[in-house]
């Protein structure tokens, strides 16, 4: 597996985050700059804006339905309408900067991730808060939910990987491992791994009861960012060095890896097919990859 650079599309200040649409044809931008773009994947022509956020936008997903979800330094949660416009509804919850969220591929399950080292969960139809997930003793940094909406994942800077029950909003582990901040968590498609990737530079796998499967390490130090691709037997990390590389699953193994960035690898994510991956860079900007075997 490989990577091709395709098109380059560029913020006025660090690109956080970035999600593809369902039917992979616009991807979101998140922003420092405070703003969501949306773009065409066909050509790369800029569709539209979303401006509303009073700080650095730090998340944007897309809901099953085609809405679009967003988290936020102004310590908020929004929903956008599908194609763009203003938000039609604020979540405010969260006592510190939120750097961090995910949502559920299925139904309307939002989840944050706040300096106040709280995991948050939300519902994008009416808004409402559905729990507060307090454990971790420092910030809270990266989080994840599972394909099939039942688990969820957050990583902070007490080293600590936590795996949560959605449905019982609760704690089923703390798992240890990494010996700095825990800095990109993700699941995997059939929902049987969780990966977590930290500014130690490790790479490790566990199983959903918490239980270390194996792990790696990359060679030039912090990961940010962790992605699996549809298939299951490979996952992407992107690093502070402004690399990205591809690692085997069952034994953890660098097999390709590009200088993708001048610096830091905010995010990394990945469209439904797996045909197309686009990294967004603290250099403002964000790079769309085809992906081939």
């Amino acid at each position: 597996m490989k990577f091709e650079h395709v098109r380059s599309l560029t913020h006025n200040n660090a690109v956080y985050w970035s999600a593809f649409s369902p039917d992979g044809k616009r991807i979101a931008t998140a922003s420092l700059d405070n703003m969501v773009k949306l773009w065409s994947t066909d050509d790369g022509q800029l569709l539209n804006t979303l401006k509303g956020h009073g700080d650095g936008v730090t998340f944007v997903g897309f809901l099953a339905d085609g809405r679009i979800a967003t988290a936020s330094l102004d310590r908020s949660v929004r929903v956008w309408p599908a194609d763009g416009g203003a938000a039609t509804t604020t979540m405010l919850g969260h006592q510190d900067y939120v750097p961090a969220g995910a949502v559920a591929r299925t139904g309307t399950l939002i989840v944050s991730g706040g300096f106040d080292k709280t995991v948050r969960l939300w519902d994008a139809q009416s808004g409402a808060a559905l729990a507060v997930l307090a454990g971790h003793d420092a910030q809270v940094q990266c989080v994840a939910v599972s394909s099939n909406g039942k688990l969820i994942a957050s990583g902070g800077e007490d080293n600590t990987v936590r795996l949560w029950d959605a449905e019982s909003k609760t704690l089923i582990k703390t798992i240890n491992g990494h010996t700095r901040t825990v800095e990109g968590v993700a699941f995997s498609p059939d929902d049987s791994t969780l990966a977590s990737a930290g500014a130690d530079g490790a790479l490790m796998l566990w199983n959903t009861k918490g239980e270390k499967v194996t792990a790696a390490e990359a060679p030039t130090g912090k990961l940010k960012s962790v992605v699996f691709m549809p298939d299951g037997k490979s996952l992407v990390t992107g690093g502070a060095d402004g690399a990205l590389r591809i690692w085997t699953v069952n034994v953890p193994r660098e097999v390709f890896s590009v200088k993708a960035h001048r610096n830091t690898v905010y995010g990394v994510t990945v469209s439904a097919d797996g045909k197309q991956l686009a990294s967004s860079g603290f250099d403002r900007t964000i790079h769309v990859w085809s992906v081939s075997p």
